[in-house]
């Protein structure tokens, strides 16, 4: 027999690479919001004029660019352009790869349409052109949602992914639901070099019910929160393709258990709690004209000390791999993760989104735990507002279920995504997961916002 389940969700991801800023009270990487919305948005390309490059090699051997001209900027800072692009001054014009130059403009995520070459200015200097068209980065963005699991849920968050036109990043709202009302805020500077660090500050209070399932989807333990949270993390852009960070968080969460399970009375209490947290990232970016692909490394850790004199340790680490194919519709995607804590309460366990699998259940949670996906994704069709492509993946979860003993789970995913061309928002999703270990199904429909 098979069992259905279905989740309409909205996935916030406050941080991409590098990570810039968390927000949340203990909040599960697995608390997901579902959206309605319709963004139209027309954009008019602007192209560059420049002299041609000669074609007499010891000419060419000669030029060495000197300038970097960006047209079709509106809201984006000049100065941050030139201080983006400015790896590129003092390269020869023979040796400038154009397509490095378009990947480092897509990894900003600011831009819809980018054209690229290199020529001779009217004053006759080697001159590197870009032309742009930005993206809207401004979004005040009201949703509403239903779910079998949690009901109703809605609220805003007001974004700026671009804010001052120098990349700066600020959030701020509310969500509400029958069984959680939450206010968030948070704000990120990046880190431009290795002698311009970046930082960001965030904070939330929340008060919420919350359940903690087992592997089989069980309920494990309920219990009820309130209290609110701070952070500020410094960032560092060690290379090109590498960064690293460091926080410091504070926390107070009040905690009551349902009367049903008073027996973890002495395991969840209310506490004050200090937590000082690392990671380090590498990323390195792939381009054509379907898909801007990437391959990343992240480790992180934490550790977190309470008022009343204990400690938990925790850490994460993934290896991530969208690889493309000599077929240039289609891509390789691939993830391989570990999560591990030891000594934290309940309350701050992680769910199945820290190794980046779906099939287990949505409100699952586990100390340690080891996930893997692999599989392909084709692009379907790409307009001038959006990519649309399908997906097929075989997950793979291994790790220790509430009762600490091991459950090993298989299964695979499928579905569609829109990559939206005009706005800061990376892909709305529609999926379908298939835990073939219990012989569970579960569809989700999510809009991923990513800075």
């Amino acid at each position: 027999m098979i069992a259905y389940s279905c989740n309409v969700r909205i996935q916030l991801h406050v941080f991409d690479y590098p990570p810039v800023f968390c927000y949340a009270c203990n909040v599960r990487t697995n608390r997901l919001i579902g959206t309605i919305a319709a963004l139209c948005f027309f954009a008019l390309p602007l192209f560059a004029q420049e002299a041609a490059i000669p074609h007499d090699d010891a000419a060419n051997a000669a030029l060495v660019v000197s300038r970097i001209t960006v047209t079709g900027l509106k809201k984006t800072r000049q100065s941050y352009m030139q201080s983006v692009l400015g790896k590129y001054r003092g390269i020869p014009a023979a040796e400038l790869d154009l397509n490095d130059v378009e990947i480092t403009l897509r990894d900003q995520g600011l831009f819809s349409d980018i054209t690229v070459s290199c020529g001779l200015d009217e004053a006759g200097y080697c001159t590197l052109f870009v032309t742009v068209t930005e993206k809207i980065s401004f979004l005040p963005l009201p949703f509403a949602m239903y779910t079998s699991g949690t009901g109703f849920m809605g609220g805003l968050v007001v974004m700026d992914t671009n804010a001052f036109g120098v990349k700066d990043t600020y959030l701020a709202g509310g969500i509400f639901s029958s069984s959680m009302q939450m206010a968030i805020m948070a704000f990120s500077k990046p880190s431009l070099a290795l002698t311009k660090p970046g930082f960001s500050v965030s904070g939330s209070f929340a008060h919420r019910g919350n359940e903690a399932h087992d592997g089989s989807n069980s309920l494990a333990l309920a219990y009820r929160t309130i209290g609110g949270g701070a952070e500020i993390s410094l960032t560092d852009k060690l290379t090109e393709h590498t960064n690293a960070s460091v926080g410091l968080r504070y926390d107070y969460t009040n905690i009551s258990l349902d009367d049903d399970f008073s027996s973890y009375q002495d395991d969840l209490k209310t506490y004050h709690a200090f937590s000082v947290n690392t990671a380090f990232g590498a990323r390195f970016s792939q381009l054509n004209e379907w898909f801007l692909s990437t391959k990343s490394v992240r480790v992180a850790a934490r550790a977190t000390f309470f008022t009343a004199g204990t400690w938990a340790q925790s850490a994460n680490a993934q290896v991530s791999v969208q690889q493309n194919l000599p077929l240039r519709r289609l891509r390789i995607v691939a993830q391989g993760a570990g999560q591990y804590s030891h000594g934290a309460p309940v309350s701050l366990w992680a769910s199945q989104n820290a190794v980046g699998t779906t099939i287990m259940p949505d409100k699952f949670v586990s100390q340690k735990m080891l996930g893997a996906h692999a599989g392909l994704e084709f692009a379907v069709a790409k307009t001038k507002f959006a990519t649309f492509s399908v997906y097929g993946l075989y997950e793979q979860f291994f790790g220790e279920d509430f009762d600490g003993s091991r459950i090993l789970n298989l299964g695979y995913s499928a579905g569609a995504k829109m990559y939206l061309a005009k706005i800061s928002l990376p892909a709305v999703a529609l999926g379908l997961s298939h835990n073939v270990s219990q012989n569970k199904i579960k569809f989700s429909a999510a809009v991923g916002i990513g800075f």
